[in-house]
């Protein structure tokens, strides 16, 4: 996820934050990256918090990313940026930057997307799935019975950029199951046709704790429709609209 950057250069401030050097740069698909991390100090992140990030290459300009992972033993932090039109540093950041460069890092900040008891249904949409699949991977780190449905939301199959990593989750945890929602696929199964929130109904149930992260608007929208479509609002977790 990422937001409008004064809040994020308020929250770093004077400083210029943790320096990170990048070590892997994919692009699954297009006008996505998956950059891989290693800060020059251990970053102190837990699943579903945000952090500023900035590139040198647009001076003073800071965007909130959420990292992908569970804080891993080598320090190594994952994030999934999209450019959007107009954005300089999301631009530079998939387009531009490659391994070897220094990015910074600023404080991490919680953007109520933590981990709650239960049950979960997870709804993602476009890199909106970062935080949610760190969610995963806590639950995976200490397995206590609950089951985990993630809704994946997508236009097409070749925009599921992080299917290769998901598939390997699926695979190695009986309690996960991922549901593709792809919006404009006519070659999609119909069971995996629709979009994020759609299909995240067909998967609900009342016991479980909803939470969604994608665009604004489907954000918006799940505000305003997921509890007149039978979720109870006191368990729908949606980024702080205050927050990061």
């Amino acid at each position: 996820m990422s937001a409008v950057g004064d809040s994020a250069e308020a929250a770093v401030g004077t400083g210029d934050g943790v320096p990170a050097r990048v070590i892997g740069h994919d692009r699954p698909c297009a006008g996505i990256a998956i950059l891989t991390l290693r800060p020059w100090v251990r970053l102190p992140h837990h699943p579903g918090q945000a952090v500023p990030v900035q590139t040198p290459r647009c001076p003073g300009r800071w965007r909130w990313y959420s990292p992908a992972n569970l804080p891993r033993p080598d320090g190594t932090v994952e994030l999934h940026v999209r450019a959007v039109a107009a954005g300089a540093v999301s631009g530079s950041l998939v387009h531009d930057v490659r391994p070897g460069e220094l990015l910074h890092l600023g404080p991490p900040r919680d953007t109520g997307l933590h981990l709650r008891d239960g049950d979960l249904l997870l709804v993602a949409g476009g890199t909106g799935l970062a935080p949610l699949r760190a969610l995963v991977e806590q639950v995976a780190a200490a397995p206590d019975g609950r089951r985990v449905t993630l809704v994946v939301g997508a236009r097409t199959f070749a925009e599921l950029y992080d299917a290769i990593a998901l598939d390997k989750l699926q695979r190695a945890h009986g309690w996960l199951t991922i549901v593709p929602a792809l919006s404009h696929d006519p070659h999609a199964d119909p069971a995996e046709q629709g979009d994020a929130l759609t299909l995240a109904l067909r998967h609900h149930q009342p016991h479980q704790q909803v939470y969604v992260c994608g665009p604004p608007a489907m954000v918006d929208i799940a505000r305003c429709w997921l509890p007149l479509a039978g979720v109870p609002e006191d368990r729908l977790h949606l980024p702080d609209p205050a927050g990061p």
